[in-house]
């Protein structure tokens, strides 16, 4: 019987499998009373292997004009069956109208946009995993519901991340618009 607090030994021999024993003092490699042998059993007899199929490296694959088409056509499923793309797109108007107004400079305008991106692919895949449940059956089956509901908290998140930094910038820029920052004991520049 092998121990926890004793040293294992494991001896495999083809075509046998040992299993673990006491370790004793070494000796001969024949089976013994602590060691149990088993043949290996012959699998590739007991299931009939098909020939593998030649891979074509370009069966399937779909060339840059079709990735586009099927891209934009993506988006138009996605804007069409979601409601939350014109609101996310009318704040977004609304944020570069501001910065376009109080002069934000173009490494403010590269963080808007990388935010408004954020949040746009966040809800592309929202938009996605909603078709997806609904496709499969009742969209608010238990699994589905999570499913569901983890994709709209990655939409939160990324409004979240895509407001802080609008108000960010927004605000550097309008501080320096109105003086605030002439006030303060330090230099903002």
């Amino acid at each position: 019987m092998f121990r926890s607090d004793e040293a294992s030994k494991v001896s495999v021999e083809s075509p046998y499998i040992a299993t673990i024993g006491r370790a004793e003092a070494p000796r001969a490699r024949t089976p013994g009373p602590d060691i149990a042998v088993e043949p290996v059993p012959d699998l590739a007899s007991q299931f009939e292997l098909d020939e593998p199929e030649i891979w074509i490296s370009r069966a399937g694959r779909r060339n840059l004009r079709e990735k586009l088409i099927a891209g934009l056509v993506g988006i138009k499923f996605a804007v069409r069956g979601d409601s939350s793309f014109f609101a996310h797109a009318y704040r977004a108007l609304l944020v570069f109208l501001t910065a376009g107004m109080i002069g934000v400079p173009p490494i403010g305008w590269c963080l808007l946009v990388i935010g408004l991106g954020l949040v746009l692919i966040a809800e592309l895949a929202h938009s996605a995993v909603d078709t997806l449940a609904r496709a499969i059956g009742d969209p608010d089956e238990p699994k589905l519901r999570v499913a569901r509901d983890i994709a709209a908290a990655a939409v939160l998140v990324a409004v979240v991340i895509s407001a802080a930094i609008s108000i960010t910038v927004l605000t550097i820029k309008l501080g320096d618009y109105l003086g605030w920052w002439e006030r303060l004991p330090i230099d903002m520049h």
